[in-house]
């Protein structure tokens, strides 16, 4: 509660901590992207017709296939959801991935729809816990979608050799071989 400056180790921990997300996350949506794009082989065609549909791909992407697809965070008071109330001091895992699929929001969830509207997904947050690098990932995606498709507008995934990473806050591939 009390404002102060931080620290030199603390800035100096704070810059890797930013460095490190947001490296490593990219990277796991590069991967997704890569996947979703093979799965879905006449909608990657309409982003090399049109790139000007790789913004809304990127959203479409993250909704899907969130590499941070949870936030864990202190519930600072008591709060009372769906009949069911969280003691305040409670330590929560929230699956924001999940809401992603939501039905109710989005009609077939588990789909890839480039044409889609995520107007609210919350791959990076919401509120006060709102990413800090969202501005930067959103445009590291839609570089690197942009850039893979003007060099190889086609690829082929081989899922039977790629490998998956999971961390506590992140997902991904840890590998994804592609022939191109």
């Amino acid at each position: 509660g009390t404002v102060r400056r931080l620290e030199e180790d603390e800035l100096l921990d704070f810059g890797t901590l930013l460095f490190s997300a947001g490296t490593e996350t990219v990277a796991r949506f590069l991967g997704w992207a890569a996947d979703a794009l093979d799965a879905n082989p006449a909608q990657r065609a309409e982003l090399v017709a049109d790139p000007s549909l790789i913004p809304q791909a990127v959203e479409e992407i993250l909704r899907l296939e969130p590499p941070s697809p949870v936030n864990a965070r202190w519930v600072t008071r008591d709060v009372t959801m769906h009949g069911v109330t969280i003691p305040a001091d409670s330590r929560v895992v929230l699956l924001n991935g999940s809401a992603a699929r939501d039905e109710r929001k989005y009609r077939e969830p588990d789909e890839l729809d480039i044409h889609r509207q995520a107007d609210l997904h919350l791959t990076f947050g919401y509120g006060v816990h709102f990413c800090l690098g969202a501005a930067l990932a959103r445009l590291e995606g839609r570089i690197g979608i942009e850039e893979t498709l003007a060099r190889w507008p086609t690829w082929a995934v081989d899922r039977d050799a790629a490998e998956l990473l999971y961390t506590s806050t992140v997902r991904g591939y840890r590998r994804l071989p592609m022939e191109v």
